[in-house]
């Protein structure tokens, strides 16, 4: 067995403390620390039993990986500081929230020569394992709901993103223009037409509402599938985010997965963009 990864969290909130309690529970990595500036997120983390300090400025050379979980206007900062440190990088989605932050963290990673990959975590929804069609689909419809409040910016940004990056990935066209023929926002959230190479797609994202679910839907002429995707971090060992980590890991010593690269994320950010511009 190859040696453990030694890995920081950066961020301690709701989610990062999902991700540090995962990376440790990992058989591939050693958590070395949490970095946090909120006393109160390092207390936390101390109680729970990892090591804690305040800023980067302190993080052990021995760390090798760092996990960004911190909100999307402190991505690039903390990342770029990250990769000129020699660490590899696996930061949440959204990549960063506007174009130049995407570019400073690829001209980084360029520079540097480290790795650096996204987290779009519905890569790893134990439903799509493989895409579940033989051919592209000409309709593919996500609708994404959230109880948490937001903006209109933020519904497309936080939710949305997730289901730009999906269908990007199921589709397998990347590298196709991304056309957006029409844009809706609505008190509760937006509604986003666009066509991905020869398939119509329809973006739902919603917000504030009772229950937070997904689904996506595809079809040609009258015939349509629904599927039901879940995207909820659970106790056990299998769930998305582990899975996630597990590929973090395989690319980390050389292998493959369906992690989403630094260019990767960067479309999903930029589409994201694009569609909020249009708001």
């Amino acid at each position: 067995m190859s040696p453990r990864t030694r890995i920081a969290v950066l961020g301690f909130g709701r989610f990062g403390q999902v991700h540090a309690r995962r990376a440790r529970a990992h058989p591939a990595y050693e958590v070395v620390c949490v970095v946090d500036p909120d006393p109160q997120a390092r207390a936390a983390a101390l109680a729970q039993g990892f090591d804690a300090i305040a800023s980067l400025d302190a993080l052990p050379e021995k760390v090798q990986a760092a996990a960004v979980v911190t909100p999307a206007d402190t991505h690039a900062d903390l990342v770029v500081a990250l990769l000129r440190r020699g660490v590899d990088v696996l930061v949440e989605k959204p990549m960063a929230e506007s174009e130049q932050a995407i570019d400073a963290m690829l001209d980084a990673a360029r520079i540097t020569g480290r790795r650096l990959f996204i987290g779009h975590i519905e890569r790893f929804n134990e439903a799509l394992s493989d895409p579940p069609w033989d051919r592209a689909p000409s309709r593919l419809a996500f609708h994404r709901q959230s109880r948490l409040p937001g903006s209109a910016r933020s519904v497309v940004l936080d939710l949305m993103v997730h289901d730009l990056d999906l269908a990007s990935h199921l589709l397998r066209c990347g590298a196709d223009p991304f056309l957006i023929l029409d844009v809706q926002a609505q008190a509760d959230g937006v509604q986003v037409k666009a066509r991905m190479g020869g398939t119509r797609v329809d973006f739902h994202a919603r917000h504030g509402v009772e229950a937070s679910c997904a689904t996506m839907g595809w079809g040609d002429g009258d015939a349509w599938t629904e599927l039901p995707l879940s995207n909820r971090v659970e106790l056990a060992q299998t769930d998305a985010l582990t899975r996630q980590y597990t590929a973090f890991h395989h690319m980390l010593q050389g292998q493959h997965s369906p992690l989403a690269d630094a260019q990767e994320g960067a479309t999903a950010a930029r589409r994201a963009l694009a569609i909020v511009s249009k708001l």
